[in-house]
């Protein structure tokens, strides 16, 4: 009766671990080998009894790789680094910080292994529950930056303000609070911007097309959970590519926009949570930022911006030809 029950327990703790260590992105889970081989040598031996020492060892090391290797540092990852370049591949480079903050490959759009996080981010912080509400919300972000006003964002480096405002020929009004900014967050957009030492103000134009990012995301989330089919997806991500590469010029801009953008942005989620290690003031976009920026495998060093993409007009429909 003992060697089946330890049997039974040791193939379920056996399975897990080799789930979680096939999931992992570490190779420490795969050191725990002896102690699976120990479990079911003892079960053959007729030692039932003693194989719940390393079967217990064995799921606690399981048990510990889920919460250190999701709290691993942001980390570029690539899954497939010598895939040919394509729409769909430069559009997960644009929202390649989520990916990258949470130590993810950032060209894989539909991620199963995120099917939790991304259900839990899209409730949290847009409110959608299924596919009919995702598409709403990607129809309303859209909409918005094509029909709302362009706005730039006006940074005090000296004083370590930043603040959202209407061009100066729309009469320059602010459009939203004040936000304060850390010495890092300065020396950043400093760095992102290209101003020297002695500047004290910069303005970054057109920022609000940085939530292009976030319709990539939500895309991203959708195929993830199913919501959207292949063909929904590619077309959605045409769709924002095309507008991307049309208001901007280089990944550059895109990066001084979404820093603009991420600064104001009230509501960082889950992905916006610190990382131990990186300083009280850093979390895992701000760090994952970072990287895109300055690492030579960084996507937004590799991929040519103004490469040719697949069209897809604002109403929708990807057209027959590339421009």
């Amino acid at each position: 009766m003992l060697t089946a029950v330890a049997g039974v327990i040791g193939a379920l703790v056996i399975g897990s671990w080799v789930v979680v260590a096939w999931g992992s992105r570490r190779r420490q889970p795969w050191l725990l080998t002896p102690l699976a081989l120990l479990a079911v040598m003892l079960v053959a031996l007729d030692l039932p009894g003693w194989s719940f020492l390393p079967l217990l060892a064995l799921a606690t090391g399981s048990f510990a790789e889920l919460v250190v290797g999701s709290r691993e540092a942001p980390t570029i990852r690539t899954k497939d680094p010598e895939a040919p370049l394509s729409t769909e591949r430069w559009a997960a480079a644009v929202a390649a910080p989520f990916r990258v903050a949470l130590a993810e490959p950032w060209d894989v759009v539909a991620r199963p292994s995120l099917r939790r996080r991304y259900r839990r981010m899209l409730e949290h912080q847009w409110s959608v529950v299924d596919r009919e509400s995702l598409l709403a919300t990607v129809d309303g972000l859209l909409e918005g930056l094509h029909d709302g006003p362009s706005l730039d964002l006006a940074v005090d480096l000296r004083a370590g303000t930043a603040r959202s405002r209407l061009p100066s020929e729309q009469g320059g009004r602010d459009t939203g609070e004040t936000v304060e900014l850390s010495a890092e967050q300065v020396a950043r957009l400093r760095a992102v911007t290209g101003v020297s030492e002695g500047d004290e103000t910069v303005i970054i134009g057109a920022y609000q097309w940085w939530k292009s990012v976030h319709a990539i995301r939500l895309v991203c989330g959708g195929a993830t959970l199913d919501w959207l089919s292949p063909v929904e997806t590619q077309t959605l991500l045409r769709r924002v590519a095309s507008d991307l590469q049309r208001r901007y010029s280089s990944w550059g801009q895109l990066s001084t926009a979404f820093h603009a953008g991420y600064l104001l942005w009230p509501d960082k989620g889950v992905e916006g949570d610190q990382v131990v290690g990186e300083g009280t003031d850093a979390d895992r976009v701000w760090v994952a930022l970072g990287l895109l920026d300055e690492d030579p495998r960084s996507p937004w060093n590799l991929l040519p911006w103004d490469m040719p993409l697949d069209r897809v007009t604002f109403e929708g429909g990807v057209s027959s030809h590339q421009e």
